[in-house]
């Protein structure tokens, strides 16, 4: 026997997460058109993983753009990430990070200043290399 409040709870749920989704894409877009900042990639659907007190794994999916001064991670819940280019040490790539592995798809990892790391995972791995590097060494 089919559950029809289950259904309509289901398909509430996923509206709800997609309008919500589509306002985060569109604050971050309104965002940074009002700044001075030159948008280098995105805003797009991207993969956040880091280290909470370098214990505790932290995973979402959300909303990152790359701009010249800045790469902004916007999460669905809970505090945005954004890091100043300055703060990044280094970037390298990698299919596994912290322990994870997510189908073979590689993380776009990052080593900040303070030494702490955080990965992201985005559509165009290739082009955010590219456009991160190029903006390292403009920084």
């Amino acid at each position: 026997m089919i559950d029809f409040e289950v259904i309509l709870i289901t398909v509430a749920v996923v509206s709800g997460g997609l309008a919500f989704w589509l306002w985060r894409a569109g604050d971050l877009k309104r965002s940074l058109a009002r700044s001075r900042e030159k948008v280098l990639v995105g805003p797009e659907t991207g993969f956040y993983q880091g280290m909470i007190g370098g214990i505790i794994s932290a995973k979402t999916y959300g909303v990152i753009a790359l701009t010249d001064r800045r790469l902004i991670f916007r999460k669905p819940i809970g505090r945005d990430t954004e890091i100043p280019l300055s703060d990044i040490a280094e970037i390298r790539d990698d299919q596994w990070f912290a322990g994870n592995y997510r189908g073979g798809r590689k993380f776009l990892i990052l080593k900040l200043t303070d030494g702490t790391e955080t990965a992201f995972q985005v559509k165009n791995h290739d082009g955010w290399m590219r456009e991160l590097g190029s903006g390292l060494s403009a920084a």
